[in-house]
């Protein structure tokens, strides 16, 4: 592993902070440092932990209001008849990358894995679960 300057690093944190508070998640923030996920996720951390604590406060009740409003707008998304299966697990695996990325902002960790059960409609009402639980796992929600 190597090290980089601390001017360097101190710059990597003021960019990933700026990055975030712009809305980017922090596989963007990574990408446009070229660093690794964890990196940037440590290098908003160490960001926030330089500034006043009312500051880094009120920036992370933004952030936590910002992703809020993206996961109200996905679960929404969840109680429209129309959506398909692959498209409820599409919106399953957004809420899921929300939820990360929202727990990453306090420096906390979700489970690994996370079962998901979906009621098929048929024309009279829900119907029994039909091979329609699975599993969302890896940064792409894959269903299994």
């Amino acid at each position: 592993m190597s090290r980089i300057p601390a001017g360097q690093r101190h710059e990597q944190e003021l960019k990933a902070l700026e990055l975030s508070n712009a809305g980017h998640s922090i596989e963007v923030i990574a990408e446009r440092l070229d660093i690794s996920p964890r990196t940037a996720a440590r290098r908003v951390q160490a960001a926030l932990q330089r500034i006043p604590a009312q500051e880094a406060d009120t920036l992370r009740r933004q952030s936590e209001a910002r992703f809020n409003g993206w996961m109200r707008r996905a679960t929404a998304l969840l109680d429209s008849p129309e959506l398909s299966i692959p498209d409820t697990v599409r919106v399953l695996g957004l809420l899921l990358s929300l939820e990360r990325e929202r727990v990453q902002l306090y420096g906390l960790r979700l489970p690994s894995a996370v079962v998901v059960q979906h009621e098929l409609m048929g024309p009279e009402g829900p119907g029994p679960i039909t091979g329609s639980s699975g599993v969302l796992t890896g940064p792409s929600g894959v269903l299994r």
